[in-house]
């Protein structure tokens, strides 16, 4: 038999029974928080124009979209982020006074990943983009709500590592350096290459910025990390950013989330995309990244409009994949129904107090079975226009 007849294609899969309910719960969970924040949800096309994300300078780079052309001929790709779409959507269709806005989605991106590398090429993804607020109180209320969406999914566990662009960004420009040598350096330290990154910046040792950025990927704990960085540097820039922080970490503990945040200066990754704050996130004690975000003020001005944003998105299959299923519903009673009886049936399985469905079975003793497959101890049977309960022995 031919095999791509009975598999899927690489980097996807099926998802069911007990993984479907637990990735459901997940989403309904966050989507009930994200609400409650008081985020409108948008959806974008599942394929775009290329165009529009070579317009905003895109770190996807086009091998890993999967392409298809429309009937005249123009490239188009199956949507790889979330954020550019609504970027473009903010820019161009919507009003400059109906700023700011909470936007929120559930849906997919499609990225190509390399051979035999194993990740998933179709991800779900929950995220907010909160466009056209600038300060602290905006990066806070992107942070704070980043922690309420984990913690309603796996309460108390979340990690969420907090950096900013601004430093590496400035001490990296302090240096004469061309573009490939600053991203070779800020490889280095975000995969925390201490060996070669010494190598990397050997050149550089009598310059200032050669001990704070040596230093990048181990500086990771408590806002004790901060005071170290600044002894680091006299950049002014740097500086600038690490206070900055100071400030969010100090208001995220009067929050009552300091048990929940990690200083991370080696969070370095989307140089070119964010502007401010960065912060990834992490739940029940896993490794894997199921949340990143940050402000990043220049994308809408790619569409045409100079516009303010942070945000976040949770990767939803990762996120499903480290938590526990929480029971919010079983299965405690099984209706068995003559056809005659069938509305009284159906009433009663909306009306009662405990988890009921219906027995798709013409006979009581199929019913039975069915309930015994299922470990369901107790069948509700309609017959005649009366009604008997029975337990169902295992």
């Amino acid at each position: 038999m031919n095999r791509y007849a009975i598999s899927t294609p690489e980097g996807t899969r099926d998802r069911l029974f007990g993984a479907t309910r637990l990735f459901r719960q997940n989403e309904r969970r966050i989507r009930a928080l994200l609400e409650e924040r008081g985020f409108d949800e948008v959806i974008t096309p599942s394929v775009e124009y290329y165009d529009v994300f070579t317009q905003a300078n895109s770190p996807i780079g086009l091998e890993r979209m999967f392409k298809i052309t429309d009937r005249n001929g123009r490239l188009l790709v199956m949507r790889p982020d979330n954020t550019i779409p609504i970027a473009r959507i903010v820019a161009t269709k919507l009003d400059q006074d109906a700023l700011p806005l909470r936007l929120y989605y559930m849906q997919k991106v499609h990225r190509a990943s390399s051979f035999h590398r194993g990740h998933s090429t179709e991800v779900m993804q929950a995220g907010v983009e909160l466009m056209g607020a600038s300060g602290m109180m905006a990066d806070l209320d992107i942070l704070t709500t980043a922690f309420e969406a984990l913690d309603s999914v796996d309460s108390g566990t979340f990690r969420i590592e907090l950096g900013h662009a601004g430093i590496y960004r400035a001490l990296i420009r302090s240096l004469d350096i061309d573009r490939e040598e600053a991203e070779n350096i800020r490889r280095l330290i975000e995969n925390k290459t201490y060996a070669a990154l010494r190598d990397a910046l050997e050149p550089f040792r009598d310059q200032e910025a050669y001990h704070a950025l040596l230093a990048m990927p181990t500086l990771f704990g408590g806002a004790e990390v901060l005071e170290e960085a600044r002894k680091l540097t006299s950049n002014e820039k740097a500086r600038k950013a690490i206070d900055y922080l100071e400030r969010l970490m100090s208001a995220i503990a009067a929050a009552g989330f300091a048990d929940n945040v990690m200083i991370d200066l080696g969070l370095v990754h989307g140089m070119d995309y964010y502007t401010g704050m960065m912060f990834c996130g992490y739940v029940g004690g896993s490794g894997s990244t199921v949340l990143q975000g940050g402000r990043y003020d220049h994308l809408c001005a790619k569409f045409g409009k100079d516009i303010p944003a942070t945000g976040f998105a949770i990767d939803l299959d990762e996120l499903s994949g480290s938590v526990e299923l929480k029971s919010e519903t079983t299965v405690t009673e099984l209706v068995f129904t003559d056809a005659a009886s069938l509305r009284k049936a159906l009433t009663y399985i909306h009306d009662s107090e405990k988890c009921a469905e219906l027995a798709p079975c013409d006979t009581r003793e199929d019913a039975e079975e069915v309930a015994k497959k299922k470990g369901i101890s107790t069948l509700v049977c309609f017959a005649e226009g009366t009604m008997k309960k029975m337990e169902v022995q295992a």
